[in-house]
């Protein structure tokens, strides 16, 4: 038997940096990647990714980790970047709610880094690495806030996970 997407469920100590999971504690839900080490600060760090965030975050953060069980999908998935060159901007994000740069042939996702939600601290994190980058991003860059991130495979449609910008609730 096949499980589409192939999550599994495992303590968030074994995942590694640059994996994506869902959290599910309480009443938070969102999903993000484990992050690298920090040099100071706390040991072990995520970055949310949404669609929705926890406590007062309205963007993209990186969050301390308490021990909890996750649905994680490793680095089975995709992120699917837009073709439409209107989808692009040289400027820097504006903080609502996830933007992804792009420098070189890396991609990160742009988040504040600070120790609160109101102290905005610009950081970059590695998606495939999970690395921190707490500076400006090396070379050139571009940004954009209109990304998926999708499971894939050859015996199975694309199978969304995450898409920016969120779908408008219907009232």
């Amino acid at each position: 038997m096949q499980v589409i997407p192939p999550f599994r469920m495992t303590p968030f100590e074994q995942v590694e940096p640059g994996d994506l999971f869902l959290y599910m504690q309480g009443g938070d839900r969102f999903y993000a990647l484990k992050t690298q080490s920090l040099s100071v600060g706390p040991k072990t760090t995520l970055v949310m990714l949404g669609p929705s965030f926890t406590h007062d975050v309205k963007e993209s953060f990186l969050l301390s980790w308490e021990a909890a069980v996750v649905l994680s999908l490793g680095k089975n998935f995709s992120i699917l970047l837009p073709t439409d060159a209107t989808a692009w901007s040289w400027s820097r994000p504006d903080r609502t709610p996830v933007w992804l740069a792009m420098a070189g042939d890396s991609l990160f996702v742009c988040t504040n880094g600070g120790p609160s939600p109101q102290q905005y601290f610009p950081c970059f994190v590695d998606v495939k690495t999970g690395q921190i980058i707490e500076r400006a991003l090396p070379g050139t860059s571009i940004y954009t806030d209109k990304w998926e991130i999708a499971a894939l495979g050859t015996t199975h449609p694309p199978r969304t996970i995450l898409k920016y910008p969120l779908p408008k609730a219907d009232n």
